[in-house]
Order: structure tokens, then sequence, then C-alpha cells
């Protein structure tokens, strides 16, 4: 078993985070540092661990703020460091009132930030630990914390990263997934789809309209519609950029648009799933669920998934036949 995580970013809270590179470093290494044991733990007993390294990396508890309406006082975020507010989202409190509690710090000016980010753990991880250890790991679950954010939206205007604490199974892999640059897995992913379609993808296409300028991984035509093709590696992969995770989707979704608008097809949109995705993601992204994601009535949405096994195999007889001419 090994953690990893996922993300979603609300308001570029990821794009924020990435600028601070140090600070996420620190953040993601107090996260991961106790996959080897993590096993061992209860959900409080990782809980106080992780509070301990923060503070033993210098970041500070906030000066305690009073809440008018109850007369007490407490800090409104867990840690601070170079204006990074954290909430640690792994007890049983509600999601949204703790992700607002980065909107009040901006009332007062010893605790603004940045930037907040909310750690939780993934329904995944929380079924697959508690059966490991033998001990509670109930809490808020990433996915409903991101579904949650649409009803915060106007509230909200801090960025803000979600981080996901996951489990996955390390995979033997034949190339190296996360430092291969996500312009040449790209080429690689396409290449493995036009071998299952049997069909040319128009790669890269850009649509610029009025308000959209916007590139898509891939187009082609089938059964007389035209399929608009998103890729997503499961988060495993580290630097493939994401869609479904990353409030960016709307901008996308306004560019399906504006691409029937010119065409006038029938259009649908395809996300290719490659890797670890769970069905509860799947379920809550493509489910009933799913309309927190801006899928509409005017929008034909559907998914395909395949195993790194599937991909890597197709990788291995590539190669294979480059090197046999």
């Amino acid at each position: 078993m090994k953690l990893d995580l996922e993300k979603f970013s609300f308001r570029s809270g990821e794009t924020h985070l990435n600028i601070k590179a140090e600070i996420k470093q620190e953040i993601e290494d107090i996260i991961l540092a106790q996959s080897p044991v993590i096993t061992k733990w209860s959900r409080d007993e990782y809980l106080r661990i992780i509070q301990a390294d923060f503070a033993a990396k210098g970041w500070l508890i906030p000066p305690p703020i009073m809440d008018r309406k109850s007369g007490k006082s407490a800090p409104l975020m867990d840690f601070v460091k170079d204006r990074v507010g954290i909430k640690l989202g792994l007890h049983s409190a509600s999601p949204q009132v703790e992700l607002l509690r980065f909107q009040k710090a901006q009332e007062y000016i010893e605790t603004q930030i940045d930037l907040g980010v909310y750690i939780c753990t993934t329904a995944k991880s929380q079924q697959e630990l508690g059966k490991a250890s033998g001990k509670p790991w109930s809490g808020p679950n990433f996915h409903n914390v991101v579904r949650g954010l649409k009803q915060l939206n106007r509230m909200l205007t801090v960025p803000v990263c979600i981080i996901g604490l996951d489990v996955v199974e390390a995979p033997v892999r034949t190339i190296d997934i996360d430092t291969t640059p996500p312009s040449l897995m790209k080429e690689f992913i396409l290449s493995f789809l036009e071998e299952q379609y049997g069909k040319r993808i128009d790669k890269n296409v850009r649509v610029l309209g009025k308000r959209v300028d916007e590139v898509f991984d891939g187009v082609l035509r089938l059964q007389e519609k035209d399929v608009i093709l998103a890729l997503e590696i499961s988060r495993s992969s580290g630097r493939f950029p994401t869609r479904l995770l990353s409030d960016s989707i709307g901008t996308f979704l306004e560019a399906v648009r504006e691409y029937k608008k010119i065409t006038r097809p029938e259009t649908c949109l395809r996300f290719v799933l490659i890797g670890e995705f769970s069905s509860s993601f799947i379920s809550g992204v493509f489910g009933d669920a799913g309309v927190a994601y801006g899928w509409t009535e005017d929008m034909e949405v559907e998914y395909e998934a395949h195993t790194y096994d599937e991909f890597e195999e197709y990788l291995t007889k590539k190669r294979e036949a480059l090197l046999s001419q």
C-alpha cells in the first residue's frame, strides 16, 4: 500500500501553492511521511503525528479570534506559515464551516492569508486504512468536500487547494510516468487511443471564440458525432494537468459549447481516465452527483477508463516493434 494525494484547485488554489514551491513540498512531505507505517495508526493518532510534524517545521498556530455569537475564542486555522493557512479536515466537523474559516481569517490583519489548504482523506483511504489498522478512519471525504464547494462559490473568495490523502497500489511501470513530460505523455496516450478506436485522432485542436481560447487534447468522428477527448491520468502521476480536479473545468466546458456552435454537428465530451480512479470517484463525477461539475442538459458527457497495465502493454509492444525494425 502506498500513500498518494488527490488535489482540487478552487480559485486557482493549486497554482498559488505551486508558486510557493518550498511550502508545497513541505506540506506534501509531512502528509506522506508516514506511508510505511500508517496502517498501524488510527485517524486520531495520524492527526497527532502530523500536527507535531507541522509544528517542528515552524508552522505556527494563529492567534485565537473571538466568535461574536458564542463569545468563545479559538484559532480560525490549525497552522499558518508564509501566508498559507492549513485546516486539518480529518475529524467530523462540517467541511463547509471549516472552509469558511479561511474567509473569516481575511477580516483580521493578524490572520490574513494568500491561500488556504484543506487536508482530508478520500473515501477509499478511509476504507482501506480502517480495514488495515482495525481502527476508525471516518471523517469528511475528499469528493464530498469538493462537491460542497459549489455551495460556497459566492461566499469563499480565498484561493483554496483541497488535498485528499489517498492510497494506491504502486504499479511496476515500463516508463517513468512521474518524470515523463506531460506533452510526451499526451502523445503516447493519443497513439494508444488511435489503436483502440482504429481511427486517426486530430490532436491539439484549438477553439478560439469570443470568450474562450482552449486546446482540446483530441477530436475524432465516432458513430456520426464529433467526440472531444479530455485526457486524465490519476494523480499518482503527479505532473499531468487535470481538468476534473481543477476549477478550470468551467472554462473548458464553455469551449466545448463554443465548438458545438462553430461546427454544429452532434458533439460528445469524453473523458479518458488512465490509471487508478476509484469507483467512488467515477460515480461522484459521472453519476447523479456529477451535476456539481457543470454537466447540463445541453452537453453529452461520458467517460472511458483504462488501467496502467493496458496502457503499458501497448507501450511495450510499440517499443518492441520499433526495436525489431
